[in-house]
């Protein structure tokens, strides 16, 4: 093997383990299978591809599940974690902001309207994390699955 072939050979194995992994930039940010690009911003982690901005999860662990979703190409399984934390963020915000103006009145009988109609709207928001939590563990389950399958042709079990 001659040393262009060598060169060619761990470029090669260089770029599939850039594909798998999920690399710091130096920045605060994450390179995500060398196709997103993951950055926590003003109290969000804005996910984007090399073309278009996707999203700003509640979270790294909502954002990293999204895109492991997406890479292995499953559409429903993206959209649903996609769907759900805006429905969680959504929920979260109508909360603390009817929470903030409960806190700010003296009257105690308007607290405890405020405290009566928020009391659906807290029990969404756990079924909605619930159900994002299971989502993110399939995400997780996939990723998993999927480096045993590297690791099963790489080594050639």
């Amino acid at each position: 093997m001659n040393q262009q072939q060598k060169l060619v050979n761990w470029a090669q194995k260089e770029l599939v383990r850039i594909e798998n992994s999920i690399i710091e930039d130096g920045q605060g940010g994450y390179l995500v299978f060398a196709r997103y690009h993951v950055e926590p911003k003003n109290g969000v982690v804005v996910v984007s591809d090399w073309c278009r901005h996707i999203h700003d999860f509640a979270n790294k662990r909502v954002a990293i599940s999204w895109c492991v979703a997406d890479r292995v190409n499953n559409i429903n399984l993206a959209n649903q974690i996609l769907s759900l934390d805006k429905k969680k963020q959504h929920l979260s915000a109508d909360i603390d902001c009817r929470k903030k103006i409960s806190d700010r009145t003296n009257a105690l009988e308007f607290e405890e309207i405020v405290n009566t109609k928020l009391e659906p709207k807290i029990t969404r928001l756990k079924a909605v994390s619930r159900e994002l939590e299971k989502c993110i563990n399939w995400a997780k389950y996939i990723q998993i699955k999927g480096f045993d399958n590297e690791t099963a042709r790489i080594h050639g079990f």
